[in-house]
C-alpha cells in the first residue's frame, strides 16, 4: 500500500501537502515522491498559491524512505527521493514544514530544505543511515555540518543518534518548537505573516538566499546520490536491510 499524499488548496493562498499513511509511519516510496513532486509543480504554477506547507499526521511526520526501496536501488541509476529533494530545494515560494511525533531520514532532509520548520515538543529525530550500512541523502552531509557544527553533525550522522525537538531547535533545524499537536498551527501563523508581505519581494529574497549555495548543494546532491547507489549495491547494506526485515518478522 503506497503512502498517500493529499493536497489541499486553500482560498487564502496556502497549499498544504500532507503525508498521510499513519499505519505505515508515513514512510515514503517512489509513488509518494511522484505525488509530492506533482504537488510542488501545481503549487508553483498556481499564481494564487503564495505559501506551501508540508506536514504529516497527528503522531508522525515521516519515518523516511521505505527500507524496501533500498533493495530496489541496487539495480537503479537514480534515487527518486533525491529527485524530489532537488525539486523541493528549487521551489521558489516559501515552504513551511510542520512535524509531530517522528521525523527520520528523509523527513529531516525535508526540514533542511524548508524555509521554516516547526515541531511538537515530543517529536523525535534520527538519521539512522549508517545503522543500515547506507549513506545520507538530500544534501544532508553538506547542510547539516554547516547548520549544527561538525561535532553535532558527527553524532547525528555517524552515530545515527536520536535527538529531541529542543536539540533540533538549538542546532537550527527548526524555526521553533510547539506544544504537542500545535506545530501545524504555528505553521499557519507563519504563513499568515508571510501572506501579509509583498509577494515579489518575498520571492526575490528567497531566490537571492538560495543562489549563494545553489552550486554547492547541487554538487552535494550528486555526490550523495552516487554514494547511496553504491552502498545499495553492497552486500553490507543488503545484509543489514535483510536483517532488519528478518527481525521485524520474527525470523
Amino acid at each position: 500500500m503506497a503512502t498517500r499524499i493529499t493536497s489541499t488548496r486553500r482560498e487564502d493562498g496556502i497549499q498544504v501537502l500532507k503525508i498521510s499513511c499513519p499505519e505505515r509511519r508515513n514512510i515514503l516510496d517512489e509513488a509518494s515522491y511522484t505525488q509530492l513532486i506533482e504537488g510542488l509543480e501545481a503549487a508553483e504554477a498556481d499564481e494564487g498559491i503564495k505559501v506551501l506547507i508540508i506536514t504529516g499526521t497527528e503522531n508522525c511526520f515521516t519515518a523516511g524512505n521505505d527500507l524496501a526501496n533500498y533493495r530496489a536501488l541496487a539495480q537503479a541509476d537514480r534515487v527518486p527521493a533525491i529527485t524530489f529533494l532537488r525539486r523541493l530545494h528549487a521551489f521558489p515560494k516559501p515552504v513551511i514544514a510542520a512535524a509531530e511525533g517522528i521525523a527520520m531520514g528523509l523527513g529531516i532532509s525535508m526540514l533542511l530544505h524548508s524555509d521554516f520548520a516547526y515541531a511538537g515538543n515530543a517529536t523525535r529525530f534520527q538519521l539512522p543511515f549508517t545503522n543500515f550500512a547506507l549513506t545520507p541523502l538530500g544534501g544532508t552531509t553538506w547542510l547539516l555540518p554547516r547548520l549544527a557544527g561538525g561535532k553535532a553533525a558527527s553524532q547525528i550522522l555517524l552515530l545515527g543518534q536520536p535527538f529531541s525537538a529542543r536539540q533540533a531547535c538549538d542546532i537550527g533545524l527548526l524555526t521553533d518548537t510547539a506544544p504537542d499537536g500545535r506545530a501545524l498551527e504555528q505553521a499557519f501563523d507563519c504563513a499568515a505573516r508571510l501572506l501579509a508581505k509583498p509577494v515579489d519581494a518575498l520571492l526575490a529574497t528567497k531566490a537571492l538566499m538560495r543562489a549563494a549555495d545553489a552550486e554547492a548543494i547541487g554538487e552535494a546532491l550528486d555526490r550523495e546520490e552516487q554514494a547511496l547507489l553504491a552502498r545499495c549495491r553492497s552486500s553490507e547494506a543488503q545484509g543489514a536491510i535483510d536483517a532488519f526485515f528478518a527481525t521485524r518478522h520474527g525470523r
